[in-house]
């Protein structure tokens, strides 16, 4: 078994990693070619200035871009299988009650990020560093309509086809929960930035569950609302607060969400004790993932992209 998984999950990250590579080396290649255009800049300051305003001006369709390049490799990579009809057919009837108390528990994590920015800090500012940055960019929300599409529409629906169709169905026969872990631990690596990789690897055990019990097509909805009312539109609406009533706000939705979803788990530990019981994951399973050479490779590769949040004070 530990030669089979370590052979599956290398041939599974190794997928993610040329995912990743082709999601930046889309705004890579642009900058690139606007850069050739600019060869009478002096200085690595003016140059690197330059390169970064390319960047933030066409954020929002580079992303696209290379959201539909990503997407279609792996369409390409996996095109002899049924992932996607899989994950979309209805293993059980979605009710109300659960939609919303899976909804609860989604937006909880929201408190993943507050606390992961409060020890970051506590950690970090006696050294002279701050993670601000890396909070500034994961809060942030869409200035333009390209950006706006990408965050709340084409984002999410890339990322559940890849994360919760194309590589958890390759991590399914080694066990549901092995394969709802592992694909939130990748999901939230993939994000490059310590404080929102937090709030995407408990999304992703939500996403995942809804995904492989019930549909991808709920995860989907859950991921979109997520990211359309709570993340931009609201965000928006924070931004027109003033204090103290924004912090009131910002806090308080999140603190709610958190409550009920506690409040949630506890009424469901029964069964949630039995499904972990039928669907635990083998021993040694996440030692044998953790270390396979593509996602020891991964994660050096996330980590270093997340340091460029580390900055000083």
């Amino acid at each position: 078994m530990k030669k089979e998984l370590k052979k599956q999950m290398n041939r599974t990250v190794r997928s993610v990693f040329i995912y990743h590579l082709i999601l930046v080396g889309v705004s890579f290649l642009y900058i690139l070619w606007k850069s050739a255009g600019n060869a009478g800049l002096t200085g690595v300051d003016a140059f690197s200035e330059q390169m970064l305003k390319y960047a933030m001006d066409k954020a929002g369709l580079l992303s696209l871009a290379g959201t539909a390049a990503g997407l279609l490799y792996m369409a390409v990579r996996y095109r002899k299988t049924k992932d996607i009809r899989h994950m979309l057919h209805e293993k059980k009837p979605m009710t109300i009650q659960v939609f919303l108390a899976a909804f609860c528990v989604f937006m909880s994590c929201q408190v993943l990020f507050a606390a992961a920015s409060s020890l970051a800090e506590l950690l970090l500012n006696p050294f002279g560093y701050t993670l601000s940055k890396a909070a500034e960019s994961a809060s942030a929300v869409s200035t333009t309509f390209s950006m706006f599409f990408y965050s709340t529409l084409a984002g999410p629906i890339a990322e559940e086809l890849v994360f919760r169709g194309y590589i958890m169905r390759r991590l399914l026969p080694f066990g549901k929960e092995f394969a709802i872990v592992i694909s939130a631990v990748l999901f939230g690596l993939i994000h490059g930035n310590f404080l929102q990789g937090s709030f995407a690897m408990g999304a992703g055990l939500v996403l995942g569950y809804i995904a492989v019990e019930y549909s991808m097509k709920w995860s989907l909805v859950i991921h979109i609302l997520n990211n359309l009312v709570f993340s931009d539109l609201m965000g928006r609406m924070s931004e027109m607060m003033a204090e103290p009533l924004k912090s009131v706000f910002t806090c308080g939705v999140p603190a709610a969400f958190f409550i009920t979803a506690v409040l949630i788990l506890f009424l469901n530990r029964e069964k949630i004790k039995k499904w972990r019981k039928n669907n635990r994951i083998g021993k040694r399973y996440c030692l044998y993932a953790f270390t396979s050479v593509w996602m020891i490779l991964f994660i050096i590769m996330e980590v270093m992209t997340a340091m460029n949040g580390v900055s000083k004070i």
